[in-house]
This record gives C-alpha cells, sequence and structure tokens, in this order.
C-alpha cells in the first residue's frame, strides 16, 4: 500500500501543487477497523488496506484525492454545523466536492441527489441532509456507516486550519482542480470576525477622553509607584440583524452569540436593530443577553437600515448581519458611519463581497 500511494504522491508533485501541498501537511497511516477505504482528520490521513487491497491505482488515487481535497476545503477542521451527524456531515462534504469534480471510479454525491440546489457552502448542505436523516440520527452520534466513519475525526482545529490556509496562498498552479473548486478553496481562507480588528476598523473615537486610574498598569514615567492610565472603549455601535425568512433560528442564535462578545472587549453598550422589508424598533444592550425575541421574517432590504444609520452621525461603525441576499442599497451622500458587513458563509462572500465592498468591510461570521 505504501509503494502505491508513493507513486500516486509522486505525480501529484509533478502536476497536481496543491493536492500535493495539502498531502504533505498530514501524515499516512493504516487503519484496518474503519469502514472507509480513506478518511482524514487530526492531521492523518488513514488507509484500511484491507478496503483498498482489491480496488484500481486509478480507484485509489481517487479516493486519496477526495480526501485531499476535504483538506484544501477544511472541511474536517472548520465549520462543524451544530446539531449535525458525522453523516451528515460527510455527506455535506461529498455534496460540495460532487457538485464541482467528476470522477471517473467514483459515485459522489451531489445536491442534484438530494433535490438542493447546487453552488452551496458545506453547513447548508449538512443541515439540511441532517433533516432527511432518520430521527434516531438527530444528533452528531457513533453512527456505524461508512459515511460517519468518514467524518469520525473531524473537529476545529485553528492550528491545522492555518496550516492549510497558507498551502493554498502559495499555490502557483491548481493542476486539474476545476475553476469553480478552485474559487472555493480561495474563498475559504477568507477572514472570518475578529472583533479586535472590527473594533480596530472604527478606531477614530474608540477610545474614551474619560481617563481611568489603575495599580494595574504601571505609570510610564514612574513606574508602580504611580498608578497607570486605563482608557476603555465607549465606541457606538448600531448592528443591524437580518430576521428575514432566509436566517435560520441558529443563523440568529449565532448572530446574537457573536453580539455578545463584544462586551468582552470592553464596549459598554451596543444598539442593535432587527429589520426585514422594515427597520423594527432600536434596542439598546447594556451586558450580553440570552433571551431576544425576534420579529420580521419577510423579504430583505437594507435601504431602511442604511438611511437610519445615515440619519444617525453620532455612531462610530455600523455592522449588518445578513445572508447578504438583497438588493444593493443605495449610500447616502455624505454618511461618514463605517459599515462591515457580516455575513454567514465563505460562498455568500464569493457571491456578495464585491457589492458589499463598495460601501464597507466585508467578513464572514465565526461558526
Amino acid at each position: 500500500m505504501k509503494e502505491r500511494i508513493t507513486r500516486i504522491t509522486e505525480r501529484w508533485f509533478l502536476s497536481e501543487e496543491p493536492l500535493f501541498s495539502a498531502f504533505c501537511t498530514h501524515r499516512v497511516t493504516e487503519n484496518r477497523e474503519m469502514k472507509c477505504c480513506a478518511r482524514v482528520g487530526r492531521g492523518v490521513i488513514e488507509i484500511n488496506p484491507d478496503l483498498c487491497e482489491d480496488i484500481s491505482d486509478k480507484e485509489l488515487e481517487e479516493r486519496l484525492r477526495v480526501e485531499v481535497i476535504r483538506i484544501l476545503l477544511k472541511h474536517p477542521y472548520e465549520r462543524q454545523p451544530d446539531g449535525c451527524s458525522n453523516t451528515a456531515r460527510a455527506l455535506g462534504s461529498n455534496c460540495v466536492i460532487g457538485d464541482s469534480y467528476r470522477f471517473q471510479q467514483l459515485e459522489m454525491e451531489k445536491p442534484a441527489d438530494f433535490e438542493f440546489p447546487s453552488n452551496q457552502h458545506f453547513e447548508y448542505y449538512a443541515r439540511r441532509i441532517q433533516m432527511l436523516l432518520p430521527k434516531g440520527e438527530q444528533g452528531p452520534s457513533d453512527e456505524s456507516d461508512e459515511n460517519a466513519d468518514i467524518a469520525a475525526n473531524w473537529q476545529q482545529d485553528e492550528l491545522m486550519a492555518a496550516t492549510v490556509n497558507e498551502v493554498i496562498r502559495n499555490v502557483k498552479a491548481w493542476g486539474s482542480l476545476p475553476g469553480h473548486l478552485v474559487e472555493e478553496i480561495i474563498a475559504s481562507t477568507k477572514a472570518r470576525v475578529d472583533y479586535r480588528k472590527i473594533l480596530a476598523g472604527f478606531r477614530a473615537t474608540i477610545l474614551s477622553e474619560k481617563r481611568k486610574l489603575t495599580r494595574m498598569r504601571p505609570n510610564r514615567r514612574f513606574g508602580f509607584d504611580a498608578m497607570g492610565s486605563r482608557y476603555d472603549f465607549t465606541t457606538r455601535l448600531i448592528i443591524g440583524v437580518d430576521c428575514s425568512g432566509s436566517i435560520s433560528k441558529d443563523d440568529l442564535k449565532n448572530f446574537y452569540s457573536t453580539i455578545n462578545r463584544f462586551f468582552k472587549y470592553g464596549i459598554k453598550q451596543i444598539d442593535v436593530v432587527q429589520f426585514d422589508t422594515e427597520l423594527g424598533e432600536v434596542q439598546t444592550l447594556l451586558k450580553a443577553s440570552e433571551n431576544i425575541k425576534v420579529t420580521g421574517r419577510g423579504g430583505t432590504c437594507f435601504q431602511p437600515f442604511i438611511d437610519f444609520v445615515a440619519k444617525h452621525p453620532e455612531y462610530d461603525g455600523a455592522l449588518i448581519y445578513t445572508d447578504g441576499y438583497a438588493s444593493k442599497p443605495r449610500i447616502p451622500v455624505g454618511m461618514c458611519t463605517p459599515l462591515c458587513w457580516v455575513l454567514r458563509s465563505e460562498q455568500e462572500l464569493k457571491e456578495h463581497e464585491q457589492w458589499m465592498r463598495e460601501s464597507g468591510r466585508v467578513c464572514v461570521i465565526e461558526s
């Protein structure tokens, strides 16, 4: 088995730069207990030599190719959808790959097999497939089928994700990978929400004029003999939350969980307003909130929120949590409040980034 894999990777070295580079970030081991031919996770590519013994070199190459593409997409290391079983996650990953890549030896699941639309992201397919599974598989349980085994070792791993991102950024030629899949891989390296960076983006008035003295920080001139200074964030943020029908309850929960994290960085209060085609009532949050009443659930129109921000220049920054599926808003002349569009996935980033960047920054929320 070692010799067969060596021959495959030697060919990749000559003509498949991204596959070879991603393969080299993992070590290869044998696992005769697993029910699938190959799988990836926790920095390891596992091969079952008993199941691979009777398959052709071409099929073995394609099975390895699938797992290495998963590495490039970082499905085993990022974006593990909450409430999804191993089976749903594996099949969701297969839909993304099968939608973009045609294999000669393998029959890979495609979105059309489940009557799903094409060009969606991993989380979308995993969650939709989870809804189709029997009730006994409604959680991330240890199922015993082949698909469940594929995702058995998938878990959040920021170090491995960063390692793969570095490989992707250094790729010069993409070999046989189709353009749509390459776009998906490159989009997956886009930065997710970094709360400190967003606050820094609204830096003009981010520090209060109130100076607080503290013994926990030494004075620059006299050390700990004199009290040092501390400045708290007093930035006024307004956050628009898209509550249209295309946003799920889980999305809204994730949105508000992200908003709550701003309080950890010294923000004293945040104004939040929900919107669909109309603007709701502005709520002022003074602390992290668990119970949020959601209104709206209709269509989506960004213009009411943009017009509201334009009429209230006292805000230092505005964030818009959305899936992006609405008409491009008109930015009023003279509006000076910085905007940051926060999307749910790299797929949405790819679809909407170009027009959103005309009015502000764009990033992807942490899953």
